[in-house]
């Protein structure tokens, strides 16, 4: 059986009907994600028994998704209708791939999520990335690093990012955090725009992560850039988690590692084009 989760635009629903219509087709069970604007029978993520998630949308879909799964480990294929890096189907190769699912002719990849763990022990996933940033923008935060009950630093800053391989190319990226590619076992640690110098560090995936002492006006802990949270603590623990995000993959050409590389090599040219040879 399918899920059905799509963005609530005009584009993405209608690729989502024009889907649904191909699984009608085909005789295959389908739910729809019970937030989703399209008639028919409704369910949630954390009630489905579904086999396969088709995401459909952009990227934010996708990640809402896997935040929305929990502990649940479900293969998703995203099926973009608008620019995505993560989606590796399109309303032009659609039925392929589904077809492909149904002959069981693809693989999962397996990239990690991280939890955030605060305000009495509440947990929050995220697939990108997990900040904390003062509420008020441009406002310092001060904070200290902690790393396996280790102070690393303290800092004060306008927040801090801590990442996995696949967020490294989007907020930590453009915070100049490095990018990191396939799925090794680490994460990076970005400061932004630290009064203290401090620049990223990388650490096993394996380490727990701690910042503490968070004082700040109204700090925020925000999730994959979309779910934002109130620190009524004074501090957030981050680890990696113990259930993966599952992506359907079929080939090398869509594969997400390889879509990820290109837009590394067109940010990077975006950043250097200007610099003269020497740089």
């Amino acid at each position: 059986m399918y899920y059905i989760k799509a963005r609530n635009d005009q584009d993405s629903l209608e690729l989502a009907k024009t889907v649904l219509s191909y699984l009608k087709k085909k005789n295959l069970a389908f739910e729809i994600d019970a937030n989703t604007k399209i008639s028919g029978s409704k369910n949630s993520l954390q009630n489905t028994n579904a086999g396969h998630i088709l995401a459909i949308g952009d990227d934010n879909i996708i990640l809402e998704a896997f935040r929305n799964l929990g502990k649940k480990q479900i293969p998703l294929l995203g099926i973009a209708s608008m620019q995505s890096f993560l989606a590796q189907s399109d309303s032009a190769l659609f039925q392929q791939h589904i077809d492909l699912i149904e002959r069981k002719k693809y693989s999962t990849l397996k990239r990690s999520r991280i939890v955030a763990k605060f305000n009495e022990s509440q947990k929050y996933p995220a697939l990108n990335d997990i900040g904390i940033f003062p509420a008020k923008s441009a406002s310092l935060m001060r904070y200290s690093l902690n790393i396996n009950s280790s102070q690393l630093w303290k800092d004060s800053a306008d927040g801090i990012i801590v990442s996995t391989p696949t967020g490294s190319t989007g907020y930590s990226f453009s915070a100049y955090g490095p990018i990191i590619l396939g799925e090794p076992e680490i994460l990076s640690i970005t400061p932004i725009a630290s009064l203290e110098k401090r620049t990223a560090v990388i650490v096993s995936d394996k380490s727990s992560i701690r910042v503490a002492d968070v004082q700040a006006n109204s700090p925020m802990v925000i999730m994959d850039g979309d779910v934002r949270i109130p620190l009524k603590s004074s501090f957030v623990e981050i680890e990696k988690s113990k259930y993966d995000a599952l992506f359907i993959q079929f080939s090398k050409e869509y594969a997400i590692e390889k879509k990820m590389k290109k837009r590394t090599a067109t940010l990077a040219s975006a950043h250097t084009k200007a610099l003269p040879p020497s740089a």
